[in-house]
């Protein structure tokens, strides 16, 4: 029994160490790989109504647009 709650105290203790994955984009929430499909043009992003999504998740940061 102090085996098996030492493994779950371990795991929860690795789980908060690793942290949370970045979200893809703060706008619209999709995840990473998902958004990067936005920006290749592959996918429809709902929220801003159109194809290219102006977050672009490698960078972190929004384009501008001209």
């Amino acid at each position: 029994m102090e085996a098996l709650g030492l493994i779950l105290l371990a795991g929860a203790a690795y789980l908060l160490w690793r942290g949370r994955a970045p979200r893809g984009c703060p706008r619209c929430g999709l995840p990473r790989a998902l958004a990067l499909e936005v920006l290749r043009h592959r996918r429809f992003c709902l929220h801003v109504a159109f194809r290219a999504c102006p977050f672009d998740p490698r960078r972190g940061l929004y384009r501008q647009r001209r």
